[in-house]
């Protein structure tokens, strides 16, 4: 029997076995005459029939009708159990078992809905336990670590605590401030640019228009290393573009950045030392995650798409039974092996040198990466292998450490290191492929 992690959030179901990614499925669904359709395929096709089209039956998760399906009374467990079960028959495989991994935003009823919704599916269920939780307590950080996640519809700020069990301390919730909204405001900047460079507007037609939003993620991603982006939408009789910066992506934002930034600020205690981890979907927005790590005694981790689903896979046996339905806040702390210790009578470095110039490392984290922002950092060219906040090193009491925040790897004299390693006068740094070589130096 296999564990099958599944991260259950409005804005997709993602599914992870044995390590792997084995899908991501959106949260939309087409009330079709001739039936439900539900993830990708309902996706494909949400601009093209948005009076059919929904995408808040995994939000409000319920036994109530849906608002205009008075014909077929669809509820929204209705919705919930054509999704998953659509995805459970295309992944998996006799005998094995689901894991899910829920948002702090789920209510602990609507956490018993999924249950009794699983169990009409057929699915065997595992455990259940909190996708913050789950997704940080298997890397190096801080005691407190704040957990951001922008949904769908709205963001949500977990806090977590705990030398040894790390455990969901208090859940924050920003309304307002999810994705729907800010690609609402994006399509419309790439629609006003395209229409000023070549009088073509994208959201003039369903078609273009779901095309456009198909893209943005694509070219978010593109600007977490690019000062802007070619938008181009084809539509078969031509291809239209327009380049829009980074900042214009943001200035957009403006409104819902605020917001998620006095979320941050909100459950940070002024000073204290913690470690901000962002979701994939939040740390795809850009220059989130550099406005945020501004503030005084944060510490940046961005987190994969797998993350909470693998985390609750890997964490199978210790959630206990799953019936009744109990889902579990708290989990011991993993501090991943480092892969060197500093060599006895070797110094601590106390600087890092790169293209001649040294870099002083002290008790708040220096990063680097490809990313700008505010606060210490060593900014990298953009190229292969480099994340915006890639790595980081601080002083912690005698030793100097490396902390590798990134999907790609970070190099310590050859040796890949996993989670944090300690550093020492004349190690060797690499990130990225071929890479950029850091020197560590002893000065004084």
């Amino acid at each position: 029997m296999a564990a099958i992690g599944i991260e259950v959030v409005d804005a997709a179901l993602i599914a992870v076995r044995e390590g792997a990614r084995v899908a991501t499925s959106p949260g939309a669904a087409l009330l079709e005459p001739e039936g439900l359709v539900t993830g990708e395929q309902a996706a494909a096709q949400a601009r093209l029939k948005p009076v059919l089209a929904t995408d808040r039956f995994w939000a409000d998760l319920a036994a109530d009708v849906l608002a205009g399906s008075a014909d077929a009374q669809w509820t929204h467990a209705d919705l919930a159990y054509a999704h998953l079960s659509s995805l459970w028959r295309s992944i998996s495989q006799p005998g094995d078992a689901a894991v899910f991994a829920l948002p702090g935003s789920l209510r602990l009823h609507q956490a018993g809905l999924l249950h009794a919704i699983a169990r009409r599916a057929g699915i065997a269920v595992a455990g259940c336990v909190d996708s913050a939780v789950a997704a940080c307590a298997g890397f190096a950080a801080r005691e407190t670590i704040l957990h951001l996640d922008v949904q769908l519809h709205q963001a949500v700020l977990t806090e977590l605590g705990g030398a040894a069990i790390l455990r969901r301390r208090r859940v924050d919730i920003a309304p307002r401030a999810g994705l729907k909204a800010m690609y609402s405001a994006w399509a419309q900047l790439v629609a006003e640019a395209m229409v000023r460079r070549t009088r073509f507007d994208p959201l003039h037609q369903a078609a273009s228009e779901q095309q456009l939003f198909e893209r943005l993620p694509e070219w978010l991603a593109l600007l977490a290393h690019a000062e802007s982006v070619d938008a181009v939408i084809d539509t078969g009789a031509g291809a239209y573009s327009a380049t829009l910066r980074r900042e214009q992506f943001t200035l957009a934002a403006e409104a819902w950045y605020a917001q998620l930034a006095e979320l941050v600020h909100g459950g940070h205690r002024a000073g204290e030392p913690a470690t901000l981890a962002l979701s994939s979907r939040a740390a795809l927005l850009p220059a989130l995650g550099a406005r945020l790590a501004a503030q005084p005694g944060l510490e940046l981790v961005e987190l994969s798409e797998s993350a909470p689903a693998a985390a609750a896979a890997a964490r199978a046996a210790e959630l206990g039974p799953a019936e009744p339905p109990a889902l579990v806040v708290a989990l011991p702390r993993v501090r991943p092996a480092t892969a060197t210790k500093r060599r006895t009578g070797v110094a601590a470095p106390t600087h890092v040198i790169l293209d001649g110039r040294a870099h002083a490392i002290g008790e708040r984290p220096l990063v680097i990466g490809a990313g700008g922002g505010a606060g210490r950092r060593i900014p990298l060219p953009a190229g292969p292998g480099i994340s915006r906040e890639h790595c980081s090193l601080l002083r912690t009491g005698v030793d100097v450490l490396v902390r590798d925040h990134s999907r790609h790897g970070t190099w310590l004299n050859g040796a890949r290191i996993e989670g944090e390693a300690a550093l020492g006068a004349g190690d060797r740094l690499r990130v990225g492929s071929p890479g950029v070589v850091l020197e560590l130096v002893a000065v004084g």
